[in-house]
């Protein structure tokens, strides 16, 4: 069972705005300081979080991506090391990654 449309559903639903509300710290610290942190976390979230393949696929020292994942950390307050931590911010880009789909299916129905 694919559970990508259960997601979908909730995030549509609007039960997932308290962490989509944490993603936007980050995204507005990411427009305010031309940096790249909402990419990081993706790419972070893509390789399982493995700090080490994660940090190749971003061609950044390996000593880098720890940097960035604490200033997430700092930004949202929570602990990247919890695995409910690392889960809410998933569930955050899912939500901003829904509302994103959703504003272009009513600017393009």
């Amino acid at each position: 069972m694919d559970p990508q449309p259960m997601l979908e559903a909730l995030a549509r639903s609007g039960e997932l705005r308290p962490f989509r509300e944490l993603i936007g710290r980050v995204e507005a610290y990411d427009r305010e300081h031309n940096s790249d942190l909402i990419r990081t976390l993706k790419v972070f979230f893509a390789a399982n979080a493995n700090t080490s393949e994660a940090a190749d696929r971003l061609y950044l020292h390996r000593n880098s991506l720890p940097y960035r994942l604490a200033r997430v950390g700092d930004l949202t307050g929570l602990d990247l090391k919890d695995h409910r931590a690392r889960l809410a911010l998933q569930l955050g880009l899912l939500a901003a990654s829904t509302e994103r789909s959703n504003d272009h299916e009513v600017e393009h129905p």
